[in-house]
């Protein structure tokens, strides 16, 4: 996820080190978590590799290598074992050639383990064109950097299970409290259903900060399923004809826990939404599991187009049944030719692909009006209704909402 904590400065320094000493392309550090190791922290050219931090790397993903050797207490980017050798300290090295997305080249990894015996990780290198091997020179300068990388980890692990212990209290306790922001359709007003945003206790932050932290922490699917849970909770609330939409990154939708959660509820009320910034490495994966939440009668939305980059591989990859607007397109849209051409064009796709789009973010008549005019089909915003607590207001389904103040500040979905 986007807007991960810088790593420090120290651990930054370690893993260039061993970039230059090992002379490889891309080093990393990555987190056991589970079956997976979530990248923490890169350096080298990570960019044409396909990792950065957040990535997860999982056992048995074919896109990543095609051998993997020695143990697997941190899974390394390997999908079958072939002949791997202990080191005499107690430290397995992996090694393997690397194929598909990450480049032909080669692999080495061994694990962090902290100072309580604890497994942290890995640490890891790829070359395109040296051969790395668990005997040769570059293992033994791996194996050392691993050491001196997990004292200065084992330093920094009281802070780390504070803030771990912080975010699992609130997830026990039922997650972030959920607030509903009702959408209407265009050019009726009608009210359609509504979208449930997190929000979180005093002292955590806002949502995109408390997201991006879980994710550090290696929390991210636990918060996010602790959050659609709440939601979920909330939909008798609702009116039978009311849909809701629920937000979700890639992770979590690959993870299955969505497809587990909706057995018991009319799926064909939700829209998934997927934040059109968020970084998606295996989009086979990624489809193959919206599949079944479609199959369920789940529809698919990408949420903040035209905020991130990855928006048009989004769209024509992922197939939504909604296209949702970011504010910084509807913003001053009545004012501004270059966001009515965007809107009309998302349109135009839309059509193209029996989608629908949605406007987030609306605040001014001026700007609902432009929306109707370029044929977008349904909108979100303080304009229209502010987010709050269920049931939804009474006047939610009124044909159209007064002018709001000239002084009311914009609402940030």
């Amino acid at each position: 996820m986007a807007g991960l904590e810088p790593v420090p400065a120290a651990v930054a320094g370690l893993l260039a080190t061993a970039r230059g000493c090992l002379e490889v392309d891309v080093c990393w550090l990555s987190r056991l978590i589970g079956g997976a190791q979530v990248i923490e922290a890169c350096s080298g050219d990570a960019v044409s590799f396909g990792v950065r931090p957040g990535s997860t790397v999982r056992y048995g993903d074919r896109r990543h290598s095609r051998g993997h050797t020695g143990h697997r207490p941190a899974p390394a980017d390997q999908a079958s074992p072939s002949s791997g050798t202990g080191t005499g300290t107690g430290t397995t090295v992996a090694e393997g050639q690397v194929s598909g997305r990450l480049g032909a080249g080669s692999y080495l990894g061994v694990p962090v383990v902290l100072a309580d015996g604890r497994a942290y990780g890995m640490l890891c290198c790829l070359s395109r064109d040296r051969v790395l091997t668990a005997r040769g020179r570059q293992a033994r300068s791996l194996i050392l950097l691993a050491g001196v990388l997990a004292e200065s980890l084992s330093c920094q692990r009281p802070d780390l299970e504070a803030r771990r212990g912080r975010f699992r209290q609130l997830i026990d306790n039922g997650g972030p409290r959920m607030t509903f922001q009702p959408v209407f359709e265009l050019p009726s007003m009608d009210c359609m259903g509504a979208e449930s945003l997190a929000r979180f206790p005093p002292g955590f932050g806002g949502p995109e900060r408390c997201f991006a932290e879980a994710a550090e922490l290696g929390l991210a699917i636990a918060l996010e399923v602790s959050a659609i849970r709440a939601a979920l909770g909330a939909l008798p609330q609702l009116p039978p004809e009311f849909g809701l939409g629920i937000n979700a990154s890639p992770t979590t939708v690959v993870s299955g826990e969505i497809a587990r959660m909706i057995v018991d509820v009319p799926a064909e009320r939700l829209v998934l939404e997927i934040t059109e910034h968020d970084y998606i490495e295996d989009y086979p994966a990624t489809d193959r599991a919206l599949d079944v939440l479609r199959r369920a009668g789940v529809r698919v939305a990408v949420d903040d187009v035209g905020r991130g980059s990855a928006g048009l591989r989004h769209l024509v990859q992922l197939r939504p049944d909604f296209i949702k607007m970011d504010r910084c397109l509807t913003q001053h849209i009545d004012a501004d030719p270059a966001r009515r051409a965007l809107a009309t064009a998302l349109v135009s796709f839309a059509r193209e692909t029996d989608g629908l789009v949605l406007a987030e973010g609306v605040e001014t008549a001026a700007e609902l009006d432009v929306l109707i005019g370029a044929g977008v089909h349904q909108a979100q915003g303080h304009y229209l209704a502010p987010p709050g607590p269920l049931p939804l207001p009474p006047n939610a389904d009124q044909t159209r909402p007064p002018p709001a103040p000239a002084d009311q500040a914009a609402f940030g979905e």
